[in-house]
């Protein structure tokens, strides 16, 4: 049994399932947290939120990002032209109906740390009004991974890839761990991959253990 965490695959359906072979992902005894942006920017959009849809349950869980967002607050034919070309009727009109439904973060406790899983970020005051009436969770940057974060508790993030980000000092392609800070984030901008040399990354939260894929 392991629990994973991945994010902003936008659209990268091939990298996505070499991911799970990556990670021998048994969708029956494992659990596979995505944490937003699976849609826009890549080629594969369709087939990826096919699959997320046929294996979303207590083992595949689906939280909201921006891009997600963007297409249920304002789904123009002529701006999403390529949706409508590749999803079907009744599967836009699914989308307009599963979007809004999409959870904006979850607790996990695993070997003793607690975890919240966010797309963009989170602070004490949503934790304890349940409640984000400024659409943080979704679209906090520098606000958020440059703060203190929340006491006792570990962040896992997206949403800003960390490729475009100068950490610790290093300007590389890898999962952000920064020192005395307890945030990870995990989006390693995989939809850049030829241009920049993004990557797709998993992590492992029994051990942190971080997984990689290349475009």
């Amino acid at each position: 049994m392991a629990t994973y965490a991945i994010s902003d695959i936008h659209g990268c359906y091939s990298m996505f399932l070499k991911m799970l072979d990556k990670i021998h992902f048994n969708e029956t005894t494992d659990t596979l947290y995505i944490i937003g942006d699976i849609m826009d920017r890549g080629s594969e959009v369709a087939p990826l939120v096919r699959w997320v849809w046929q294996h979303e349950s207590k083992h595949v869980i689906m939280l909201k990002g921006n891009h997600e967002d963007m297409f249920a607050s304002y789904p123009d034919p002529i701006y999403y032209e390529r949706y409508y070309r590749e999803f079907t009727a009744r599967e836009i009109i699914h989308l307009l109906e599963w979007i809004p439904k999409l959870p904006l973060y979850k607790e996990v406790t695993i070997n003793d740390i607690d975890y919240i899983l966010v797309h963009a970020g989170i602070t004490e005051k949503i934790l304890k009004c349940k409640k984000d009436p400024d659409d943080y969770c979704i679209w906090a940057r520098q606000e958020f991974y440059l703060g203190d974060g929340i006491p006792g508790k570990t962040i896992v993030f997206g949403h800003t890839p960390m490729m475009s980000q100068m950490i610790d000092e290093e300007i590389i392609v890898h999962i952000w761990k920064p020192k005395e800070k307890n945030i990870i984030g995990i989006d390693t901008g995989a939809v850049f991959a030829k241009r920049f040399g993004g990557k797709l990354s998993c992590l492992r939260l029994e051990d942190q253990k971080e997984f990689y894929v290349h475009g």
